[in-house]
């Protein structure tokens, strides 16, 4: 008796998938940008939890109706942001602007910047470069938790550390 060959028949791949059905690898830049709007999202997080605390403690009618826009889903607080740059994504703050009927977010300031090559997060020294030294390296897991659960919108967690 001879065996018979078969072919294996071959089964598509997934959309997203290769075809033994394991994700391809992210680039480390994919990974950045994921890393830095999660910094973003931590941050727009960060600020809203102050305000509900401050609009708390106040006994305005103004007070109220924020917390109750908040509650609603409806207010329109600081967020934070990427813009793109050629070497930097530079996490900007945006204020909701509401002089004059405007009733748009506006950029207020640059927060922080992160290398889009290596996931290293800096101060910025001014509006258009960040400060001489790293302040986390995201692609460390531990201080990518680290920042993360540091994050504040005010920038502190930016600081030298001792």
């Amino acid at each position: 008796m001879t065996a018979t060959y078969r072919p294996t028949p071959q089964v598509p791949a997934l959309d997203g998938m290769t075809p033994l059905g394991v994700s391809p690898q992210k680039t480390l830049e994919e990974r950045v940008l994921e890393w830095t709007e999660g910094l973003c999202d931590s941050l727009t997080e960060n600020y809203k939890q102050h305000s509900i605390r401050m609009y708390q403690v106040g006994d305005s009618d103004y007070s109220r109706k924020q917390l109750e826009s908040v509650e609603n889903g409806t207010w329109k607080g600081t967020k934070f942001v990427i813009k793109n740059g050629r070497k930097y994504y530079k996490i900007m703050q945006h204020e909701y602007d509401t002089y004059r009927d405007i009733n748009e977010y506006r950029e207020s300031s640059v927060h922080a910047f992160v290398d889009k090559k290596t996931g290293e997060v800096y101060k910025p020294a001014s509006y258009n470069s960040p400060a001489k030294h790293v302040r986390y390296d995201l692609r460390i897991i531990r201080e990518r938790e680290e920042c993360l659960a540091r994050a504040d919108w005010a920038g502190g967690y930016l600081y030298m550390r001792g």
